[in-house]
């Protein structure tokens, strides 16, 4: 881990990305994606220390397969990944999870949860 952590931000929603950087990019260098091929991009040119997804993306890859690329690539495999979604159904966690995700939150959520997750996994990598 580097001095400013890095987080790669996965999300096509306007609004979502400003909420993120008025927050987390506070504390933490962010760069956003708003599509898996977009992502893809960006984690080959670029070291991160976690990844914020949403499910739901531009273009015909979602979330999970993205997921599951970050999973089955030897570079990528141990980035941690929390998936910040509108679906919200157990199933839907369930999905994340057996993705690969290391962290489910379903919106709406409490911008401070999702500050204490990101602080968490930022701290475990930072004592790897």
């Amino acid at each position: 881990m580097r001095n400013h952590p890095h987080i790669l931000v996965v999300e096509d929603d306007l609004d979502t990305l400003v909420l993120y950087e008025k927050t987390i990019g506070r504390k933490y260098r962010i760069e956003s994606a708003v599509s898996v091929p977009d992502a893809k991009r960006w984690l080959s040119k670029d070291d991160f220390d976690l990844v914020l997804l949403d499910l739901s993306l531009d273009g015909k890859e979602d979330g999970l397969d993205l997921t599951r690329f970050i999973r089955n690539d030897k570079k990528l495999k141990s980035l941690p990944v929390i998936a910040v979604t509108a679906h919200a159904f157990i199933q839907d966690m369930r999905n994340c999870l057996n993705a690969g995700c290391n962290e489910y939150i379903a919106k709406p959520y409490p911008i401070f949860e999702l500050i204490k997750k990101v602080d968490h996994y930022i701290a475990s990598s930072a004592m790897a």
